[in-house]
Order: structure tokens, then C-alpha cells, then sequence
């Protein structure tokens, strides 16, 4: 490909991102044809027919033969795998950075979960806990998978839909930690069931204050647990570091 299309492609597929971002195209709407599209930025079929290639391999448009490309939503799970791709493209990070991120955004999303929660909420988050109960003491290697839905759910119930998106673009990192940490380890694994349970009871009281103490408390726990394990590991090291992974 020469510079001079890959440039024409790079800047179509910026234009044609910012009318997607701009909501000019909505979600489910039909983009113009090729020929419109050629015409009103001037460019040709291939370097036009490359950039709504880039667009469906990011997962905003759906194109079919013989149809116009249609606008999709982004699955948060594009973003799941994306995310931790781009952190180990930055080098080396460690457990803390990206756990810190992780802190910020759930301590928030306990106590506005507490405050905005609705009765389907409560039942989400209490079928999630009694299903985490039940994998943690029958051994069931899905139990990592249920505790994060725990927690997205809980981010859901904070009513802004930014929460859950953030934290499961977080989920192939989150789940990689939790899952070499918890390996085997029935105390530690009943411990946060109990945690969960302390979280689920202060958002069923609307205790928005609580439920953020019982957040940090669960977190912290076992942030510190892991930095321990991993210092014991590498006892030269002064930060202990995480090749960020989707699993």
C-alpha cells in the first residue's frame, strides 16, 4: 500500500469515526452507500472500502453483502480484550497501577449502587452472591467468573452506564489476578464471600456510606494479600509487576 492511500485511508476512517462519534450516524441506522460516500469525501473505492474495513474490525459497523453498512453499539467485551492488549503494548505495569484504577472506580460504585439501586437490582446482586456461595464451596472454577459479575453488577446498579463498561474492559486483567491468587484457596475464597455478603446487606439498606467501607475493605484485602504473595516471590523487586493479560 502506498503513503500516499495509506494516508487517504487513515483520514477517511478518522472522518467517518468523528460522524459515528458525533452521532450523525446513530446506532442502527445504514451509513450511505459507497458511492455517496466516495463522492462526498472524494476518494476512491479502495482506500474507502479499507477504512469501513477498520471500522468493522473495531466493532462499529456491521456490513453485509449487498446492503448498506449498518452502525453497531461497541460490545463491552471488544473493549474487554482491547484494553489489556493496549496496557501490555505501554510495557510493563504493575499490579498496583492498574489495581488502583480498579480501587477508584468500585469504592464509587458501591455508593452510588447503595443509592440508586431498584428492586431488580437487589435481586441481581443477591442471585449473584447465592451463586458465588454455592461454585466457592463446591470448588466450581466458575466462581472467579461470578465474583466479577458481582461486582459489574453492582457497578450497573450505580445507574451510569460508564461503570460497567470501565470495569469489564478491566475484566481479562481482573480476572487473570484473581484466578492465580484464589487457585486452591478455600479460606481465602470464603472470605469473600463473606465480604460479599457484607456489600450486598449495606446496599439492601441503601447505606451508601457502609457499602463503600465494605468495598474498600474487601479490595484492599486482597490487593494486599496479592502484593505480599508477589514480593514474597520476587523479593528484589520494589513494585511488583503484572504483564496485563485477557484470558
Amino acid at each position: 500500500m502506498s503513503t500516499t492511500r495509506t494516508s487517504t485511508t487513515e483520514w477517511l476512517y478518522t472522518q467517518m469515526l468523528a460522524r459515528i462519534q458525533a452521532g450523525d450516524w446513530p446506532v442502527g441506522s445504514s451509513i450511505p452507500s459507497e458511492r455517496t460516500l466516495m463522492e462526498e469525501f472524494g476518494v476512491s473505492r479502495v482506500p474507502l472500502r479499507e477504512s469501513l474495513s477498520m471500522l468493522r474490525a473495531l466493532g462499529v459497523l456491521d456490513i453485509g453483502h449487498g446492503r448498506c453498512a449498518v452502525v453497531r453499539r461497541i460490545d463491552a467485551g471488544v473493549l474487554g480484550h482491547l484494553f489489556p492488549l493496549m496496557l501490555s503494548m505501554e510495557g510493563q505495569q504493575t499490579f498496583q497501577q492498574v489495581f488502583e484504577v480498579r480501587l477508584a472506580l468500585e469504592f464509587r460504585t458501591a455508593y452510588l449502587a447503595a443509592l440508586r439501586r431498584t428492586e431488580d437490582d437487589m435481586r441481581r446482586i443477591e442471585l449473584l452472591l447465592a451463586q458465588f456461595r454455592e461454585q466457592v464451596e463446591s470448588g466450581s472454577p466458575d466462581a472467579i467468573d461470578t465474583d466479577l459479575e458481582f461486582h459489574v453488577q453492582i457497578a450497573a446498579a450505580a445507574k451510569n452506564p460508564l461503570f460497567p463498561l470501565l470495569l469489564r474492559s478491566l475484566a481479562g486483567f481482573v480476572k487473570y489476578v484473581a484466578r492465580e491468587s484464589c487457585r486452591g484457596d478455600l479460606v481465602r475464597l470464603r472470605r469473600a464471600v463473606q465480604a460479599h455478603e457484607s456489600i450486598t446487606e449495606a446496599i439492601r439498606w441503601k447505606d451508601a456510606e457502609r457499602a463503600r467501607v465494605e468495598m474498600e475493605a474487601h479490595l484492599h484485602y486482597s490487593a494486599n494479600r496479592i502484593i505480599r504473595e508477589s514480593l514474597a516471590n520476587e523479593p528484589s523487586a520494589e513494585s511488583v509487576p503484572c504483564r496485563i493479560r485477557a484470558i
